[in-house]
């Protein structure tokens, strides 16, 4: 299964200047319990933000520019190749991690989209991409009891 998995601000906000302008530890946790098993997927700024590969998850790094991998990580050039090197590890689960723009690309090819919803505006200039209720349908939503968050599942809509 290819999941996006995203933390956005009411106002639609997931950056702001290379950085993810809050700190809300239950977000971190779910991120945590969600993704671990399986295969990150994440272009070059957002794994430089997070500075080192995700234990217990096979990273690879989408980008034409770096040349060598950083240890414990692969590198793809484009989604395509990223995905393919994914579903050759073994893993089940595939995560598109971000950001805005492999958060695009993938919408066209997702099955769900795990996205925590930070009940609070944030000022930013990277933002989380528009997606369809034609496409995706919300099939599961939590709020948080220790923050202002829920945790809001979505699934694609089966093709007519």
């Amino acid at each position: 299964m290819i999941s996006i998995i995203a933390a956005v601000s009411r106002n639609g906000v997931i950056g702001a200047d290379g950085k993810i302008p809050w700190d809300i530890p239950e977000d971190m946790a779910y991120f945590s319990r969600t993704t671990t098993g399986g295969a990150v997927i994440m272009g070059r700024r957002t794994y430089e933000d997070i500075g080192r590969p995700l234990p217990e998850r096979y990273n690879i790094i989408l980008s034409a520019k770096l040349k060598k991998a950083p240890e414990g990580t692969v590198l793809a050039d484009s989604l395509e190749k990223a995905i393919e090197l994914a579903k050759n590890s073994g893993r089940e689960n595939i995560f598109l991690c971000g950001g805005a723009a492999v958060y695009r690309e993938g919408l066209a090819i997702a099955d769900r989209i795990y996205l925590t919803v930070i009940d609070r505006d944030y000022e930013g200039n990277v933002f989380f991409p528009k997606f369809s209720e034609k496409d995706f349908r919300l099939t599961s939503c939590e709020k948080c009891p220790s923050a202002p968050i829920s945790f809001r599942v979505y699934d694609r809509c089966a093709k007519l």
